[in-house]
Parts: C-alpha cells; structure tokens; sequence
C-alpha cells in the first residue's frame, strides 16, 4: 500500500433481517432490493473512498443474524477496526439483542473501536422509541444515526462516519 493509504475492516451485526445486506448494497452498488436471501455465515465487500486526501480501503463485513451463526460471530470480529450495530426501527426486539452483539465484539476484539448503532428502516412504521435507542447508543458508547436502505436516507452518511472514525484512530496511533 502507498503512503497515506489506510484498510479498515468494519463489521455489519445485529438480528437477522434487520437490514445489514440491504445496506451495504445500498451503499456499494446503490441498488435495493425487497427481496434479497438471508445472509449465510458472513457476505464480504470493498469499497474505496478517500477523506481529506487519504485513501482509505473499507472491508466490510457482513455478518449472518440467525443464532446458528452465533459460534462465528468471534472469528469474524477479531481485527475489526470499526463496527455497524444495525436494529430494525420497526422491530423493538432487534434493539433488545444489540447489547449482546456489543459485548461479543468486545470480547473478541479485545479493545474500544469505534462503533455506531444504526437503526434501519426508517420508512417503515417506527416501533422503537427515538430517546430509546439514543440512551442504549450512549450507554454502549456509539454513535447513533438512523438510516432507510431502501430510500439511501443516511446510508452513506453512516459508513462514511465509521470510516472518518477509524482514520481518526489511525492516525493518532
């Protein structure tokens, strides 16, 4: 890598259907899709994008929701940079485990990222209270943003603040 490049692997976790495949192909290929299989195991994908004259490599990672994965949540996690906390908006269940998905990361990346809780969906009916899921995201030390893969409301927005974030770890490194 040149100079003034930079790779961060950001993992996507949350409950299964919640939106984090929708979201990386929104962001990736800006393209939606109200049909789309469930994630088996973990999907992989890169996107190049440049902040402030840096060239910054995102590995993005997305990870399968469903319990039977939940024994390679910690391979996945392990050498994160930054991670994407995604609940369904529509769906007060889905803030509910988040929490658990935090701690996993934790253990397996053994020290603080920078992470954002994203609540998705934001044009479906709402189900989670707004102050709700801003008090958990304080809580869990994240930033919180809500985004609609489906009309790319704050999609890009939020990859975009995970990346600036892992460069600013970087760089004061």
């Amino acid at each position: 890598m040149q100079s003034g490049q930079f790779k961060f692997k950001i993992t996507l976790f949350g409950p299964g259907g919640v939106g984090k495949t929708s979201l990386l192909l929104r962001y990736i290929k800006d393209y939606f899709s109200d049909d789309l299989k469930k994630t088996i195991g973990s999907n992989f994908l890169i996107k190049d994008v440049e902040f402030e004259g840096k060239q910054v490599r995102l590995l993005l990672w997305d990870i399968g929701g469903q319990p039977q994965f939940h024994k390679l949540r910690t391979i996945y996690f392990k050498g994160s940079n930054g991670a994407i906390g995604v609940f369904d908006l529509s769906s007060n269940q889905s803030l509910l485990k988040i929490p658990g998905w935090i701690s996993s990361i934790n253990k397996s990346v053994k020290r603080r990222i920078p992470m954002i809780l994203l609540g998705n969906k934001l044009d479906l009916e709402r189900d989670v209270d707004k102050a709700e899921a801003e008090d958990l995201a304080k809580r869990l030390s994240c930033e919180y943003l809500e985004s609609s893969a489906k009309t790319g409301e704050n999609v890009e927005l939020a990859f975009e603040s995970i990346a600036k974030a892992c460069l600013g770890n970087a760089l004061s490194e």
